[in-house]
């Protein structure tokens, strides 16, 4: 007798492989969206590392100097970012001055260790997974370091890291909007570079060259693009834009042009040099696709205050003419466009880049740079093995060296 084959086994034969294929596509979806949303993650987790390593290496500068800091409020400063930034599981270690750790951990309590002249932070952000779940994978972790150090500043740039031309143009460390005649918004939403100390605040990320043009962007990363607002000030606004003299006996289009043969020392005031933006747009142009150093101020003054850092007659002058600018950062800054003129300066008040104006017809309005922060300096890069203690000698600063 001949047996035929049950057509329920077959059916059930299929119904497992079609199972199985089912949960390979699911899981295979499931990468394909997690990995992009971890990837997304990755950039957002490195700015927390860098705005922490960077909050710890300023009080290890202010430790290098004459204010006495402890260990405590390293991890403090340290802590406060990275809560402020969602970076979790922060871990921090002591390093030297070239950044290699000296094998001392940051902790809550307790004196800075001998030795310690930067700090290394390390961190992540939990990402919670959607199809992944079918593999068993709940969340992804995106995770990041940072070290900054401390020490000496020199009184050169490094050309091939930072650039060394020194454009006599100051913006403020807080960015805020300005309106279509180019006239401050009070209130308006700014975004701070260096990172600010004020939880929450925005700021612009320092970029690595993958977000700059020819990099994993052809046109650059447009979520990380700064735009730099000519704004006006008038009374005791410091928000505003100033071209500043850097060196006497030259015009502002030379001092654009460069290169500026003299040591430029800072924190300092600096008077403002007349001149409009859109006579020198020719010059700025010169140094498209440039990363160049843009002084950073946060006080303006209507009056000369000499070797104090305290104003007495705070703001900008009304007639443009007796200002000085306290410039105590200097951005290293890829200048990506320039709009500066009358024509083009509505490019301002659209993306990529932010914050957009407002609003703004073209006049009135001075226009904008758009670009990326690569780095923050003072006064040139730290000097490794620059001496301890009081064999110290001139500024010390911080550096984000990786």
């Amino acid at each position: 007798m001949r047996l035929r084959p049950s057509p329920r086994g077959a059916s059930g034969q299929i119904l497992v492989v079609f199972t199985l294929a089912l949960v390979a596509a699911v899981a295979m979806t499931g990468l394909l969206l997690d990995g992009g949303a971890i990837f997304a993650q990755q950039r957002v987790t490195q700015n927390g590392a860098d705005g922490a390593a960077t909050a710890g290496g300023l009080v290890i500068a202010e430790h290098l100097g004459p204010a006495t800091r402890t260990g405590d409020q390293v991890y403090a400063a340290i802590d406060a970012v990275a809560v402020a930034t969602g970076l979790e599981n922060w871990t921090g270690e002591y390093t030297d001055d070239f950044g290699d750790p000296i094998g001392q951990p940051v902790v809550s309590t307790g004196a800075i260790p001998s030795g310690a002249e930067g700090v290394l932070v390390s961190g992540d952000r939990a990402v919670g997974t959607t199809f992944s779940r079918v593999l068993g994978i709940n969340e992804l972790k995106a995770g990041a370091d940072a070290t900054v150090v401390a020490g000496n500043l020199s009184g050169e740039c490094v050309a091939e890291e930072d650039g060394c031309t020194l454009l006599p143009l100051t913006f403020p460390v807080k960015v805020p909007q300005c309106d279509g005649s180019g006239t401050l918004i009070p209130g308006g939403t700014w975004i701070g570079a260096p990172p600010p100390s004020e939880g929450g605040a925005g700021y612009w990320p320092i970029v690595g060259a993958e977000d700059l043009p020819g990099g994993d962007f052809v046109d650059g990363n447009p979520d990380t693009m700064a735009i730099l607002p000519l704004c006006k000030g008038s009374g005791e606004s410091t928000g505003a834009y100033g071209f500043i003299d850097l060196l006497g006996g030259m015009n502002l289009q030379q001092e654009i042009e460069g290169p500026i043969n003299a040591t430029i020392d800072i924190p300092d005031w600096f008077q403002v040099q007349t001149g409009t933006p859109n006579s020198v747009e020719d010059e700025i142009e010169l140094w498209l696709h440039t990363p160049v150093l843009i002084p950073l101020h946060n006080q303006a003054c209507q009056e000369d205050p000499g070797d104090t850092a305290i104003c007495s007659n705070p703001g900008v002058d009304p007639n443009g003419n007796n200002t000085w600018y306290y410039v105590h950062t200097l951005g290293v800054f890829y200048i990506h466009q320039v709009f500066v003129q009358g024509s083009n300066v509505d490019e301002c008040a659209n993306p990529p880049g932010n914050p957009t104006v407002e609003f703004t017809t073209g006049g009135g309005f001075y226009g904008c740079l758009k670009g990326w922060f690569v780095n923050y300096v003072e006064s040139g890069p730290i000097v490794p093995g620059g001496g301890e203690g009081a064999d110290r000698q001139g500024a010390i600063g911080i550096q984000l060296i990786r």
